[in-house]
């Protein structure tokens, strides 16, 4: 069919369709005008996800087609669920949420019309496509085997290899993720390349094996990419900066030059597509239609923000400027104040009312790194030790209580995800019981499952992880718990071992509640910080961890590159300053480091902040940035 076109007609109809956004300034209208295959570059915070959810507005009024669709392609569900969310709010645009429509993930596409039609036309089923949980079963099938566990043994980087196993491309060669397999003739191939068929051939892949599968059948049957593009004449890609080579080319394969595509990107926050092949990708080109205004954030910020920019049209604020950049410089000895320190400040800028409706996070380049000393600032690990992982004994011991109670609830909160973290907590106790039905499982996920198998009362199980889901589980005195621990043992005796007495279940290890000094300690992404009867939760992880993500107020601890050995803001500040310029020559691992910089910086709304060692940034820079609207604060 013919794509209908997009007129300045359209653009006065979506002031009805959506009378609480604007699209008045140049830039955006040109995007929802354009009708041809294009490029579009967006600011952070430039709203494109909205544009593009505007566009497909307009376009459903013009819609005809019963039997051709438009195709949205997302790489992440909250930019997937935005759409929808959007498009739902009127008839016309409530059509292209169902058929012949598509709106979803990359991988969700490749699996519901390629990858899953050719598995199961040739007869092989599909289980689960996890890679976390193709991980565990590779390694319990590899530690069967005596030589492959000898190797594993001998050499670190073998597991790691072989939970990353992959088949690739058309031939369904056999490759890894997180390494290479032994070269044609070694002694282990044949082992390593048969447990990676028999988990094939029990339906258990990894999301890359969906591409080769996908690009087999595309190989194999040529006319399926004709097929695609007349069902799809038109093809939008969000978050394209985060293509990976293999995905772009596949999607070259998937449709023909009688589409139009118009792909929606930021290229300088290009911080999370895999490195192979990446000198071959191609966005952007063209003619590129930019988006370089923030609604995020105002123009302090983004100036800070423009000068970590690469490419393309500097970024400009278009939002209010609440408070001042900071800037904390800190000892070494005081590396681990930096966090508590800029909470200190967020009470002192915000109100009750601000911190409740908005995000404070922490964010660092990386979680770790080596064991090589190094002045602190390296890592994740040097502001926050707790990020590393289950070493404090009471973080195992938190773990079912902090499942029952569950996250704070958010808007449009999933409901399966709360299912999950029920699901979790219910399997850690059968666990702790040792009870028979969890045994030989590593994980939740096959547990109704193993529960169907097993003859046993499945929707019993079902109701309780529901009821459980809707009571109020946010009390936490020691009367409370135990009512829970009663009721827990009622609705589970079934499965639990029969000579399991109310007190033995009650005096298992897994009820155990740590002190709340403890817990605080034990907690691996929150810092509470109180002040004069006020508190703050700040939430901690890596910058990727925090991508597309909006906060109130963001702090940006510096990092150590890998492998350039160089600090990000050791480098950045001058050039944030504007006493400084970016050498042409700069190579590409110290470029990745100015993306990082420019994707962690643009996440505030109101307050910006950095941190650096004492021993990394001058006092002309200090001076500069000062000069500048800056506030600094020492830590020494």
């Amino acid at each position: 069919m013919t794509v209908p076109l997009i007129d300045a007609t359209d653009l006065v109809a979506l002031l009805d369709l959506t009378p609480d956004l604007s699209f008045d300034d140049q830039e955006r209208r040109a995007v929802l005008l354009e009708n041809r295959s294009c490029d579009i570059n967006a600011a952070p915070g430039s709203g494109k996800t909205t544009v593009l959810a505007a566009k497909l507005l307009m376009l459903s009024r013009r819609w005809t087609s019963s039997r051709a669709g438009v195709c949205v392609l997302s790489h992440t569900k909250v930019a997937r669920d935005e759409i929808k969310s959007r498009l739902a709010t009127s008839h016309d645009g409530s059509r292209l949420l169902t058929h012949p429509h598509f709106i979803g993930t990359i991988h969700a596409m490749v699996n519901q019309f390629l990858a899953l039609p050719y598995l199961r036309s040739n007869g092989m089923t599909v289980d689960v496509i996890d890679d976390d949980i193709f991980a565990r079963r590779i390694l319990a099938l590899a530690n069967a085997d005596f030589s492959l566990r000898r190797y594993m043994e001998m050499n670190a980087g073998v597991a790691p290899m072989l939970e990353g196993l992959i088949y690739k491309g058309a031939f369904l060669d056999l490759a890894s993720e997180f390494g290479s397999p032994p070269k044609p003739g070694a002694k282990t191939l044949p082992t390593i390349a048969g447990i990676k068929g028999k988990l094939a051939a029990e339906g258990v892949f990894r999301h890359a094996d969906m591409f080769a599968y996908a690009e087999r059948l595309l190989t194999l049957f040529p006319k399926v990419r004709t097929q695609l593009s007349r069902r799809f004449p038109i093809v939008f890609i969000d978050e394209m900066q985060d293509t990976s080579w293999e995905q772009e080319r596949l999607l070259q394969l998937m449709f023909d030059e009688t589409v139009t595509v118009q792909r929606f990107g930021d290229i300088n926050q290009r911080i999370l597509g895999s490195s192979e092949g990446a000198e071959n990708l191609t966005f952007p080109c063209g003619d590129v239609l930019p988006i370089s205004s923030s609604k995020r954030f105002g123009p302090h910020i983004a100036r800070s923000v423009s000068r970590t920019q690469l490419t393309g049209t500097a970024v400009t604020g278009e939002g209010e400027d609440r408070h001042a950049s900071m800037l904390i410089v800190y000892s070494t000895e005081r590396v681990q104040d930096v966090i508590s320190t800029f909470g200190v400040h967020v009470l002192d800028r915000f109100s009750d009312n601000d911190l409740t409706s908005g995000k404070v996070k922490a964010l660092c380049a990386r979680k770790k790194g080596d064991a090589q000393k190094q002045i602190a600032g390296r890592t994740l690990l040097d502001y926050w030790p707790a990020s590393g992982g289950d070493e404090s004994p009471g973080a195992k011991l938190v773990r079912f209580w902090a499942l029952l109670v569950g996250t704070k609830p958010a808007v449009n909160a999933s409901f399966s995800s709360r299912f999950e973290e029920i699901r979790r907590a219910l399997f850690l106790v059968l666990r702790a019981a040792k009870a028979e039905i969890v045994e030989g499982l590593k994980t939740d996920h096959q547990l109704i499952r193993k529960l169907r198998d097993a003859d046993l009362d499945v929707s019993a199980f079902r109701l309780l992880i529901r009821d459980l889901c809707m009571k109020n589980m946010s009390g936490e005195d020691e009367a409370t718990c135990i009512r829970i621990v009663n009721f827990l043992y009622v609705r589970m005796r079934p499965l639990l071992p029969e000579h399991m007495s109310p007190q033995i279940f009650a005096a298992l290890p897994v009820f155990e509640r740590p002190e709340a000094k403890a817990i605080h300690g034990a907690h691996r992404s929150m810092c509470s910080i109180e002040k004069n009867g006020r508190s703050l939760d700040i939430h901690i992880g890596t910058l990727a961890s925090m991508k597309g993500e909006t906060h109130l107020a963001t702090l940006v601890m510096e990092s150590l590159g890998h492998p350039s050995r160089r600090f990000d803001l050791q480098l950045a500040l001058p050039i944030i300053a504007g006493i400084g310029t970016r050498s042409g020559k700069m190579p590409e691992t110290q470029l990745s480091q100015f993306r990082n910089l420019y994707v962690g910086m643009s996440r505030p709304t109101s307050f910006l902040c950095l941190a650096v060692n004492a021993e990394r940034v001058s006092d002309e820079c200090k001076t500069a940035l000062v000069d500048q609207g800056w506030t600094i604060t020492h830590l020494l």
